[in-house]
């Protein structure tokens, strides 16, 4: 058995490629992994999903939290994100979120609605030096400063059904970029092998 081989023109040793080759082949699944991590989170970031160009996300309806970010209140999906497996046989990375894919796929359709108990607060407004007053009307609230103030009691929400209607805000999937992020990491992996 010949203990040199050509490459792109040049010879190379089976002894120096061969602890190199087991380098790559111990960490390019969890590279690749990695590499699809971040560029799903990256969506966050950039508010949109790349694939062959940036596709932005609908904004939000209503005016709701306005100038906060798509799909980020306090990162719980953001940050669920992980890399599930990374072997050579599969490498995956996913969330164990339950609205992950509602929102990743956009949904439509009737949910249930558990009951539940919700906190009361009762809503207080400061008007410039004349003390703490209720607030009795819409255009009231929007003149006075509001501060809500939880009372410690609590009521009751009976089970209900709930039509929603979610734009799709992909941010995990099939991508070309992503793809070709991949390519180079491979490419850049079996030139650090042949030392190219």
């Amino acid at each position: 058995m010949a203990k040199t081989f050509q490459y792109k023109g040049r010879d190379y040793n089976f002894g120096r490629i061969v602890p190199r080759l087991t380098e790559v082949r111990n960490h390019l699944p969890e590279v690749l992994a990695t590499t699809a991590l971040n560029f799903f989170k990256d969506s966050f970031r950039r508010q949109g999903w790349r694939d062959k160009g940036l596709k932005r996300w609908a904004p939000r309806k209503n005016g709701a939290r306005p100038g906060g970010a798509i799909l980020v209140k306090r990162g719980h999906l953001r940050n669920s994100l992980r890399k599930l497996i990374a072997t050579w046989q599969r490498t995956e990375v996913g969330t164990n979120l339950p609205y992950a894919a509602a929102h990743n796929e956009g949904f439509k359709g009737t949910v249930n609605v558990k009951a539940h108990t919700r906190r009361k607060f009762k809503t207080t407004t400061t008007i410039e030096g004349r003390g703490v007053f209720n607030i009795k009307t819409r255009k009231e609230l929007t003149r006075t400063k509001k501060r809500k103030e939880e009372t410690g009691a609590t009521y009751g929400v009976r089970a209900h059904t709930r039509q929603m209607n979610l734009e799709q805000r992909q941010f995990m999937g099939d991508s070309e970029m992503l793809d070709r992020k991949i390519d180079h990491v491979i490419a850049t992996a079996v030139d650090t092998i042949f030392d190219v």
